[in-house]
C-alpha cells in the first residue's frame, strides 16, 4: 500500500516539477518501468528497470539514474550479465553468461572484454589470459578439450609471438608464431624423443635446422617444406658410414656426396641409392696408422735388443 502511495505521489510530483525521493514504481512515457529506490526523481539505490523497447531487465544498484552494478537480462535470450556497468555497458569486473552456454568472467571496458579474463566455451575449450577490445591479445593459456595446450603470446585472437604448444600425442613445440602458425625460430620435441631445432615457415621445417634423432643420428643443414633439401651433413651413430656430406633433394640424397667411413670415398647417389663410389685416402686412416706405430715403438723397449730389428721392420712394413 505504501509503495502504491509513493508511486501516485511521484507521478503528481512530475506534473508539478517537484523532485521526490523514496521507494516506489516509476512509469515512463515510453513504457519503461522502474521499481525500487529513487532520489531526486531518478533511480538511486536498489531497483529494477524493465525496458519496453528490447525487453531488457536491469536490476541492481543505481546511481543518479544509471545502473552501476547488477544483473542484466534480455528478452527472448537466456544471456545474463552480472557485474559493474558504466553508461549502461559492462565496465570493470563482471561475468557474462552467453545464451549458448559459454561463460566469460573478468575485466570489461566499454562493453567489451578487456584486461584479464577467463572464457569457458560451451564446446569445451578454455582461454585464460589477456584481452583487448573483445580479442585474445597479450599473454594467455588456451586449453582444448582433447588435452592440447598453448601457452604464450596472442594478437587479435591468433597465436602470435613466442609460445609453447603441447599436442595431445606428446609432441611439444617452443618457439615463434605468426597468425596461428609456427613461423620463425623454434624447437620441436617429438614424442619419440626426436628433436628439431631451427627455422619454420607456416608449420613446416624450412631454412636452416638441426634434427637430432632419438637413436643418436644427427642431420644439420637446409630444409624445405618439412624435408631435408639443400646442403647438409648427416652423422650416423651405427654402421660403416660415419658421416655423409652433400645435397639432399626432397628428403633424399641425390648427386655427389662424400661419405666418411673407415676410408673416405666420393659417392654418387641417384634417388637415394648409391650409383657409383670412388675410394680415396682419408686422414682417419693416417691417424690410425700413426697410433698403431706408436704402440709398436713403445713395445720395442719391452723386448731384448736382438728383437728390435724384427719389430722395427714391422713398423715400416
Amino acid at each position: 500500500m505504501l509503495t502504491q502511495c509513493v508511486r501516485l505521489a511521484f507521478i503528481w510530483q512530475r506534473d508539478n516539477m517537484t523532485k521526490y525521493s523514496g521507494k516506489g514504481t516509476i512509469k515512463y512515457d515510453n513504457g519503461d518501468v522502474y521499481e525500487g529506490e529513487f532520489e531526486d526523481s531518478k533511480p538511486h539505490g536498489e531497483g529494477k528497470m524493465t525496458y519496453k523497447d528490447k525487453g531488457r531487465v536491469w536490476e541492481g544498484n543505481w546511481e543518479d539514474g544509471k545502473l552501476q552494478k547488477g544483473t542484466c537480462k534480455w528478452k527472448n535470450s537466456s544471456a545474463v550479465y552480472k557485474g559493474d556497468l558504466v553508461e549502461g555497458k559492462p565496465h570493470g569486473k563482471g561475468k557474462f553468461f552467453f545464451s549458448n552456454g559459454s561463460v566469460y568472467e573478468g575485466e570489461w571496458m566499454n562493453g567489451k572484454r578487456h584486461g584479464k579474463g577467463t572464457f569457458k566455451c560451451s564446446s569445451g575449450y578454455v582461454y585464460e589470459g589477456d584481452w583487448k577490445d573483445d580479442e585474445r591479445d597479450g599473454k594467455g593459456t588456451f586449453k582444448w578439450s582433447d588435452g592440447e595446450v598453448y601457452e604464450g603470446e596472442w594478437k587479435d585472437s591468433d597465436r602470435h609471438g613466442y609460445g609453447t604448444f603441447t599436442y595431445s600425442n606428446g609432441d611439444v613445440y617452443k618457439g615463434e608464431w605468426v597468425a596461428n602458425k609456427m613461423h620463425g625460430e623454434g624447437v620441436m620435441t617429438y614424442a619419440n624423443k626426436d628433436v628439431y631445432d631451427g627455422e619454420w615457415i607456416e608449420y613446416r621445417k624450412h631454412g636452416q635446422g638441426v634434427m637430432k634423432y632419438h637413436n643418436g643420428d644427427v642431420y644439420s643443414g637446409e630444409w624445405r617444406d618439412g624435408m631435408k633439401h639443400g646442403k647438409g651433413t648427416f652423422e650416423y651413430t651405427d654402421g660403416d658410414v660415419l658421416k655423409s656430406i652433400g645435397e639432399w633433394k626432397e628428403g633424399k640424397k641425390d648427386g655427389m656426396f662424400e661419405d666418411v667411413i673407415r676410408t673416405s670415398k666420393q659417392v654418387i647417389y641417384e634417388n637415394d641409392k648409391v650409383k657409383k663410389s670412388v675410394k680415396r685416402e682419408s686422414t682417419s686412416d693416417i691417424e690410425d696408422f700413426i697410433r698403431q706405430r706408436g704402440r709398436i715403438v713403445r713395445s720395442v723397449f719391452k723386448y731384448p735388443t736382438h728383437t728390435h730389428n724384427s719389430l722395427l721392420n714391422q713398423i715400416v712394413t
